[in-house]
């Protein structure tokens, strides 16, 4: 809680908001607290950094406000001339100059390395309202390394020095004048800025942001920020605002038990306390030096919570090959001599050194000869050696002595000694695409299974490239390529094999030579034979372990860890972090049996609503180990038997959520804990004997009366576990596993109180862009409340999607869901009042039309598909059917019954279920409707819609089917006019009825071709197997008929449908009486084609007189033929004539005289009022 609330925050609360929201709706008990962590580095390191830059820059104004005078934004490079001599840099103008005027910048270069001197530039005036700036650089010799600085010019006080320039944009590479890349498509201006300098500088230069910023970006005023020097002022400051924030987000919290972490709350320090006695208790933690990502200016771990850039980053263990450089030694290290040197390659494949046949070397990457005792030295990167000093490799811990400093070129042509390798000696060579933030940024070579070593040392067999890079003959002409390993599939050249194969050309090729390496990898760390080296025949696999093992014992190299990613703390974030050998205490997660167990409930109880989700904790299980639980800078909680020591931030929260239960009784409504709650305890009576009781039900002796304990473990027992927790998806490898762990630790005989569901979300994006305030797209939630209010935004973020992938909230969407749910409070007011222009209210005792039961049906559908999706946490799909299904299905019936007009009865129960299913949703606007429609109480305390009866599946389909004819009769009228209006010829009359030809089965043939289709389906791919095609040919039945190509026409069509109809598509006839639907909603047709010139639309099928008996026989059932044509009358269709005895016939067939008689005979006998109402009711009662 160093800030307030966002967008991401929100989007991932709301997942819990939605699920507690239905479930309380359920008739569920439902509790939902929400707390403020505050632990770990990120308020201290926000204290600190502010403290910091008040130190450096602040200055009192004649007011007494203090106010820094900050530095220009570090310069970035805009543009590169080296035909012209010239760079262009652009910076930003600082954001505060201690209350004073800026006048202007002065732009410094430098030529040459750190000990050149700085020559001025220019002089550039500042602009009132101007940000950015830029300035072009002149003179400058191609090739040459520069470096740059710009000094802000302040009325009454000395300027400031912005940070300096001299890296490439990646930070890797020492910043030349060098020509622009063949794919860089910014356009050279010789001797000046290129036109646009100003978008361009705008777009390269975001700036510098400070603390002091930040918090001025929240709204505060400079006097307002200088209290949050204090870290417990920034726990004093925001979690009451997060509070706020939440309440009008609408947020259904039981706020009594919210509270926050650290030290700073002396309860829920307690429990921290409490916690980690059960974890020593139970051997699960341990003390011992062990590796960890670590803060050099902290000087303790720094871990995933207290990170600027790198969470998730972990040590990874390289070995550093020692290659014992031979005499001559070169003129750089000459001073040297007598020494051993060593230049160390660092290798994640130790087991393939026996294959060596040179070593790499950047030639224009900065090297270190770094001192390990009097007789021996290392040769590495500065940052590899950096790493080294905290592991105790070099004799000072944390500071290598550095001897000298050369460039890697010095060290070309250089012969050296290495392990394993059949070669007495081998050349250091250049190669360009070294990394010198990875490795020792020295490269072994072995060609034969290494794709880029391939190719690069092929390259250099080349004379002409040879000449190029000044690589003389005896350097790589006599050296061969060495088998080391053997694959099945890929031989024992690997990497000749598959640059052969992809036709790998050079080492330019970048992306076949990535395919080429992940092939050599993959195969031969997983079915690799050893062939050379010390254990041949082993696999690769154990190979790498054991050579590893002997070359460290041998002497021939040392192991040493970086971190495996660029990894900054939050408190220096221009630092990168180091991997240390620390004394701390750990938590031992991978244990094999605490893992078991956690494995176990895993696989059979927990519930992650995902695969995705369920394969990101089976993968944290399998490598989360040892983690570092302590630390000795931040905020949080002190280890209760070692208190110099202070309990990291993710360790303290793994089982958090067990407190809620009670803190609302001990706290009561102090987030802080400063006053005795409702049981009233004091903190200090909170021992461990007090949690014992509370939380594993055992017994107390304690002086807290028997009947709060009973009160407090009665909290326990009702609502845990655990039922949801809900979390973004990058706190699976750490949180969220290690939840696991800590229950099954600290309720080790008691499974049933872990965890029973944990459902992940991806971040948010806004826009389909991350959230960034350079990108002004950054939003908080005060913002978004502000801006779209908070039922638009909830809606917002149900629309934003589900699952792991990145979820985007889109501003447009929010627009629109505004007027989208104020015009429904206006036409749900106006229809029940029946003002509405659009429907008409039809009076409850009116007779009951089609569209009245199919409306009936689809609401109790549609209530039925929202409430899946809110149980299966898919809101996306929830929101889908719970608003935009409803408003369908609505409109539909508003349009189909615009003759009749609604039953009110049923626009009322429309409006009633609507406000209920989005209440989780939209609670505001759902409460505006339901205290429209006259309910007394909230809707938050109201039940799910409970439909009268089960959904009639041939209704839905019945459904779907009209108003699929509508739509397609609209469109058939449409086409045709635009035909005829491209004719040529004489003018025709616009069609003004329809003739509807429907079909109640197919003809033979078709029904065997649906058949044979549905033998080859499969329901899970919605595909035909391509099998089925030739049987066709060969089917004797079919053939009879003599369909020629219709036959394979028609299965491709049916084929095609399938795709996304399913098993529907082989359906042989309708599950409803296609006529008898259509017929009941003539009206409805012919309203919705009369805006096309449409008067009729009549209904042929086989019992009638057919106009065209050939349009029946291409119908099909569910697929009426159509006819579109003009005549000056409208006839309606007649039925065929049926001879007596054939309606004789049917009447038997159905016993309609049986069932005529005996209604007739009962009612005579009970001779009610109204007999025909009572024979109507009889006789629906026989019919089902």
């Amino acid at each position: 809680m160093n800030g307030r609330l966002h967008l991401g925050h929100a989007f991932s609360l709301t997942k819990s908001e939605f699920a507690i929201g239905f479930q309380r709706m359920q008739g569920k008990k439902a509790l939902w607290p929400f707390g403020f962590h505050c632990t770990g580095m990120p308020i201290q390191a926000a204290a600190y950094k502010l403290k910091k830059e008040y130190e450096l820059y602040g200055m009192k104004t004649p007011e007494g406000v203090l106010l820094p005078n900050f530095p220009p934004a570090p310069p970035e490079v805009v543009t590169l001339d080296p035909d012209g001599g010239a760079i262009t840099i652009g910076w930003r103008a600082p954001t505060s100059t201690g209350g004073l005027a800026l006048k202007g910048f002065q732009v410094y270069f430098r030529a040459g390395g750190a000990e050149s001197e700085w020559t001025k530039s220019s002089d550039v005036d500042a602009v009132d309202g101007e940000v950015q700036y830029s300035s072009c650089v002149t003179g400058l010799v191609a090739g040459e390394q520069y470096a740059f600085k710009v000094k802000s010019v302040v009325e009454g006080v000395a300027g400031v020095d912005s940070r300096i320039l001299s890296k490439t944009a990646d930070g890797k590479k020492d910043l030349k004048l060098l020509a622009a890349k063949k794919d860089d498509k910014e356009k050279k201006v010789p001797g000046g800025p290129p036109k646009g300098a100003k978008t361009k500088v705008a777009a390269k230069t975001g700036g510098l942001t400070t603390q002091w910023d930040i918090l001025r970006s929240m709204g505060l005023s400079p006097k307002e920020c200088e209290p949050f020097v204090d870290p417990v002022y920034w726990l004093e400051y925001f979690p009451p605002l997060g509070q706020k924030d939440l309440t009008r987000f609408g947020i259904g919290v039981d706020w009594r038990r919210t509270f926050i972490t650290t030290d700073y709350n002396p309860y829920y320090d307690s429990f921290v306390r409490w916690q980690f006695h059960k974890l020593k208790a139970g051997n699960f933690v341990a003390f011992g030096k062990r590796p960890a990502i670590f803060s050099e200016a902290d000087k303790q771990p720094c871990m995933d919570h207290d990170r600027d850039k790198g969470e998730g980053v972990n040590p990874q263990e390289y070995t550093a090959i020692k290659m014992r450089l031979l005499e001559p030694f070169p003129e750089v290290l000459c001073s040297l001599q007598g020494r051993t040197i060593y230049l160390l390659a660092g290798t994640l494949r130790p087991e393939t050194m026996c294959g060596q046949t040179n070593a790499w070397i950047l030639p224009e990457g900065d090297y270190g000869a770094f001192e390990v005792s009097d007789a021996v030295v290392y040769i590495c990167a500065a940052r590899a050696a950096r790493n080294m000093s905290f592991q105790d490799i070099f004799n000072e811990w944390g500071n290598p002595k550095q001897l000298l400093s050369l460039k890697g070129q010095a060290l070309i042509g250089c012969a050296v000694k290495s392990p394993l390798t059949k070669y007495e000696r081998i050349y250091m060579l250049p190669l360009t695409t070294i990394s010198m933030t990875k490795g020792t940024a020295i490269v072994t070579s072995v060609p034969s299974d290494s794709p880029d070593d391939y190719a690069a040392f092929m390259d250099l067999k080349n004379p002409k490239k040879r000449a190029f890079y000044g690589v003389q003959d005896e350097w790589i002409a006599p050296f061969d390529l060495i088998p080391v390993l053997t694959t099945p599939d890929l031989g024992d050249m690997s990497a000749k094999f598959m640059c052969e194969k992809l036709q790998v050309n050079s080492q330019k090729d970048v992306e076949k030579l990535k395919e080429a390496h992940d092939a050599c990898y993959t195969s031969g760390f997983y079915k690799g034979i050893m062939t050379a080296g010390p254990f041949v025949g082993k696999t690769v696999q154990v190979a790498k372990v054991e050579t590893r093992k002997k070359m460290v014992q041998d002497g021939e190299a040392i192991t040493y860890l970086e971190p495996e990613g660029f990894v900054t703390p939050r408190s220096t974030p221009d630092t990168e972090c180091v991997v240390a050998l620390v004394d701390q205490w750990y938590l031992k997660y991978g244990e094999s049996d605490w893992q078991a167990k956690v494995k176990e409930h895993l696989e059979k109880t927990l519930e992650c609503y995902n695969p995705a989700v369920h394969k990101l904790f089976r993968e944290a299980l399998d490598w989360l180990g040892d983690w570092a639980c302590s630390r000795s800078f931040g905020l949080g909680t002190r280890m209760p038997w070692d208190e110099q020591f202070l309990i990291e931030s993710l360790s303290d929260s793994t089982i958090y959520m067990s407190y809620y239960l009670v803190a609302h009784l001990l706290q009561g409504h102090n987030m802080f804990g400063k006053e005795e709650g409702p049981a009233g305890i004091s903190a200090a009576q909170c021992d461990e004997a007090f949690w014992d009781h509370v939380l594993l039900g055992r017994p107390y002796q304690g002086d807290v009366p028997a009947e709060t304990m009973l009160k407090l473990r009665r909290e326990v027992t009702f609502w845990y576990p655990l039922d949801l927790r809900v979390s973004g998806k990058d706190l699976v490898p750490n949180h969220l596993t290690m939840s696991l762990y800590n229950h099954a630790a600290v309720w080790n005989d008691q499974s049933n109180m872990w965890p029973q569901s944990f459902y992940c979300n991806g971040h948010v994006q806004v826009d389909a862009e991350k959230m960034s305030k350079s990108k002004g797209n950054f939003i908080t939630l005060t913002g978004a409340i502000a801006e779209w209010g908070a039922d638009a935004t909830r809606f917002t973020c149900a629309d934003a999607g589900d699952g792991t992938e990145n979820a985007n909230y889109n501003r447009v969407t929010a627009d629109r869901c505004i007027l989208a749910l104020t015009t429904e409070l206006d036409w749900i007011g106006a229809a029940l009042n029946n003002q509405s222009k659009d429907i008409k209210l039809r009076s409850p005792s009116a007779p009951r039309v089609w569209l009245d039961d199919w409306f009936e049906n689809e609401m109790g559908r549609v209530v039925s598909l929202a409430a899946e999706g809110f149980r299966g946490m898919r809101f996306r799909e929830a929101l889908k059917h719970a608003f935009y299904g409803m408003q369908d299905a609505r409109d539909k019936y508003r349009s189909g019954t615009s003759q009749v007009g609604v039953l009110e009865p049923l626009i009322r129960q429309w409006a009633e279920w609507q406000a209920l299913i989005m209440a989780p949703i939209t609670p505001h606007w759902a409460e505006e409707i339901w205290e429209y429609l006259g309910h007394t109480s909230c809707i938050v305390k109201a039940r799910w819609p409970q439909p009268s009866k089960p959904e009639e599946p041939a209704l839905t389909i019945a459904g779907q089917y009209l108003f699929k004819l509508a739509h397609d009769l609209s469109t058939a009228v449409v086409n045709r006019d635009k035909k005829k209006g491209k004719a040529k010829g004489t003018a025709e009359e616009k069609p003004n009825q329809i003739n509807l030809y429907i079909a109640t089965t197919f003809p033979k043939w078709k029904q065997l071709v649906l058949e044979l289709l549905k033998e080859h389906f499969d329901p899970q791919t919605y595909l035909v197997d391509d099998k089925v095609m030739p049987m066709f040919k060969t089917h004797a039945e079919l053939n009879s008929f003599n369909k020629g190509k219709q036959v394979p026409q028609f299965a491709a069509a049916v084929r095609e449908e399938a795709k996304s109809s399913g098993a529907s598509a082989f359906a042989l006839k309708m599950p409803f009486n296609e006529a008898a639907v259509v017929t009941q909603n003539l009206a409805y047709l012919k309203t919705t084609l009369s805006v096309n010139g449409i008067q009729a639309v009549h209904v042929y099928t086989d019992k009638h007189d057919l106009p065209n008996p050939d349009l029946l026989a291409s119908a099909a059932p569910g697929k009426p033929a159509i006819d579109l044509f003009f005549a000056n009358e409208i006839a309606e269709p007649q039925l065929r004539e049926v001879s007596s005895e054939v309606m004789m016939d049917y009447l038997n067939d159905h016993n309609v005289a049986e069932v005529l008689n005996e209604a007739v005979n009962r009612l005579g006998r009970e001779q009610p009022t109204d007999p025909f109402s009572w024979l109507s009711a009889y006789l629906a009662k026989k019919g089902k």
